[in-house]
């Protein structure tokens, strides 16, 4: 929904999907390009890469599916037990909100876990659109706070990184980044 702008009631999960995307927070404009590895045990190995060199993760559950929702913990170790000392930015996604009378994981238990892990969460669904944009601008808004983190814990790494020529640059009035997210 956030990429194409509509739903595939069709959508047949695969090995991985990849998509393109653009979202302006804060006045920057963030490219993402978005993974959808589709959680599947088959494909672990091919996850772990992405886990390894993905700038920021959307751990999906469905709320209909407790297997769903008990498997975020196993992601979210393996995410960041490959990433060890890296900044990690990260959003839970309760998926299919759309389906309430079916609810298998209370609001309660999600928020709960999401305070523990200290990250936000959204109830979305892809069907309705609801809360997919504002999704995809919390992660953007997630990345740029590890990069700014990164920036401040290192800053003469990052000057020494930039040539000296870059400082006559004119001043641009949209920054721009990119991310990869898994």
């Amino acid at each position: 929904m956030f990429v194409k702008g509509e739903f595939n009631i069709e959508y047949n999960p695969t090995i991985e999907d990849s998509y393109s995307s653009e979202v302006t927070v804060d006045g920057k404009l963030i490219k993402m390009s978005i993974v959808d590895t589709a959680g599947q045990e088959e494909y672990i190995s091919l996850r772990e890469q992405y886990y390894i060199k993905g700038d920021g993760f959307v751990m999906v559950y469905s709320i209909d599916n407790k297997n769903s929702f008990h498997a975020l913990k196993n992601h979210r170790d393996s995410i960041l037990g490959l990433r060890t000392g890296k900044k990690t930015a990260m959003v839970i996604a309760g998926n299919k909100c759309d389906l309430e009378e079916q609810r298998a994981i209370s609001t309660e238990e999600i928020k709960k876990l999401s305070d523990e892990w200290a990250i936000p969460f959204f109830e979305t669904s892809a069907q309705n659109n609801t809360n997919v944009k504002q999704l995809f601008e919390t992660i953007a808004k997630e990345l740029l706070k590890c990069n700014q983190t990164a920036e401040t814990a290192a800053p003469v790494a990052a000057a020494a990184a930039q040539p000296t020529a870059q400082a006559a640059a004119p001043p641009k009035k949209e920054k721009k980044g990119k991310c990869t997210l898994f």
